[in-house]
């Protein structure tokens, strides 16, 4: 999990599905009002980012499903699920009470520089979350002459007279 935060609030984003867990509170601390999942039938196959439980499907205001923890209270949610709820979309307004522009996006520090980026300008790395700048480049594949198996059979080729 990769913390970053939210109206100052910290929370985690899992590294590969980029999905977020909310703690016990969290959610609420988050749109600045008083906000409960609202369980609906069926268990979640997602196991408990807390404490390793099975889930159970939950339901917001405005209809966006999330899973919950019944024990430890945690809520986890699709990647954007938490943008649509704090900033709402075209077709449901937001459920983030009414706060300072600056204050409600999402952010992170980057864990080379420690200077805070928006989200959405995250990169993945080792360690964390990293900014553009701080970002490791992407590595090409190494060229066909670089590549350890053509090269040994390459000179095993030359080796033994077979071209």
């Amino acid at each position: 999990m990769q913390r970053f935060f939210a109206v100052g609030v910290e929370l985690d984003r899992c590294r590969s599905c980029r999905g977020v867990w909310l703690d016990a509170g969290e959610l609420s601390e988050v749109l600045l009002r008083d906000v409960s999942p609202r369980p609906v039938a069926g268990r979640s196959e997602r196991p408990c980012a807390f404490c390793s439980r099975p889930m159970r499907t939950a339901q917001l205001p405005g209809g966006v499903a999330v899973e919950t923890c019944e024990r430890c209270r945690g809520v986890y949610m699709d990647e954007g699920e938490l943008e649509h709820l704090s900033f709402g979309t075209e077709e449901s307004a937001p459920l983030a009470a009414n706060v300072n522009p600056e204050k409600r996006f999402f952010f992170f520090y980057c864990v080379n520089c420690g200077e805070r980026f928006p989200l959405n300008e995250a990169r993945n790395g080792e360690g964390g979350l990293h900014c553009p700048g701080c970002a490791p480049a992407a590595q090409p594949p190494p060229a066909e002459e670089e590549q350890p198996v053509k090269q040994v059979g390459g000179w095993l080729s030359r080796w033994f007279g077979r071209s």
